[in-house]
């Protein structure tokens, strides 16, 4: 029989993905490197934190590997893309939304996820994981900013 905790994962890694119509593939595909680049930074990061005991993922869908997938190409990647969509080009309204992502991250997501057995954060305190998200975060936007000057040169070529 599947654990109740398994099911959770599963959800965060399907549930996202069934919104993707919504966004619109010209969209989709216009942050596709962001969302594959933050997926990166925090496969990088869940290195460290695993070395560092930061945090522990307890019920990944994958056991063998240290990231927890799930959260990776599931719920994080598909709101990076959202908050790319209804933010970008508009610095203070996507710093504005990180934050308050960041903040429900931190805070009641992750006591949920411990309370469930799913999370939990051992040697990092969720208020460093939620400054270390918005910094990353700003990161991002540059990043992104940086794909679409590198785009457009491109295009202007031909």
């Amino acid at each position: 029989m599947i654990s109740k905790r398994k099911v959770l994962s599963f959800c965060i890694l399907v549930l996202p993905w069934l919104t993707t119509p919504l966004i619109g593939k010209n969209t989709f595909v216009r942050f596709l490197p962001v969302a594959t680049f933050i997926g990166y930074i925090f496969s990088f990061l869940s290195e460290i934190a695993d070395r560092r005991k930061w945090w522990k993922v307890k019920n990944a869908l994958f056991p063998n590997y240290r990231l927890d997938f799930s959260y990776l190409l599931g719920l994080y990647f598909i709101t990076t893309i959202w908050v790319f969509k209804l933010t970008y080009g508009n610095f203070l309204k996507y710093l504005s939304l990180n934050i308050v992502i960041d903040y429900l991250l931190s805070f009641p997501t992750v006591k949920f996820f411990t309370k469930v057995g799913v999370f939990e954060f051992k040697k990092m305190r969720p208020k460093h994981f939620c400054i270390l998200s918005v910094l990353i975060a700003i990161v991002i936007y540059f990043y992104q900013q940086l794909v679409e000057r590198i785009i457009v040169k491109e295009v202007n070529k031909y």
